[in-house]
């Protein structure tokens, strides 16, 4: 864990600009300490219908779902660590936002094949 899902207005940005974001927020976990590289799943998702009530151009959103158990504190530093990541790109986009949301363990099921 994280699943670290990035919606982006694909308008605003290419499939070059995902891919770079998706491996930044994946640093920017793996950077955190608080997750093993190999639990660490990013990934873009382009969105083609929005609306925005900021003056500008785009936008960029991550949820990152993670185990539940993790400090306030913890979360904070990874959301804040996200939106820093993603500011350095300098996608030129009018909005970035990180929020950590935690995942109920009793619904949640993952299989890995061999």
């Amino acid at each position: 864990m994280p699943h670290l899902i990035i919606e982006y207005s694909a308008d605003c940005l290419d499939e070059r600009q995902a891919q770079t974001m998706a491996d930044a927020v994946f640093g920017a976990a793996l950077d955190s300490g608080l997750f093993e590289t190999a639990n660490i799943k990013s990934r873009a998702i382009p969105i083609t219908a929005y609306r925005m009530g900021v003056e500008g151009k785009g936008f960029v959103c991550v949820r990152c779902r993670i185990h539940a158990g993790r400090t306030g504190a913890q979360k904070k530093q990874l959301s804040e660590a996200v939106v820093a990541t993603l500011r350095e790109l300098e996608l030129g986009v009018a909005a970035i936002t990180a929020e950590v949301i935690d995942m109920d363990p009793a619904s949640y099921s993952r299989y890995y094949a061999d």
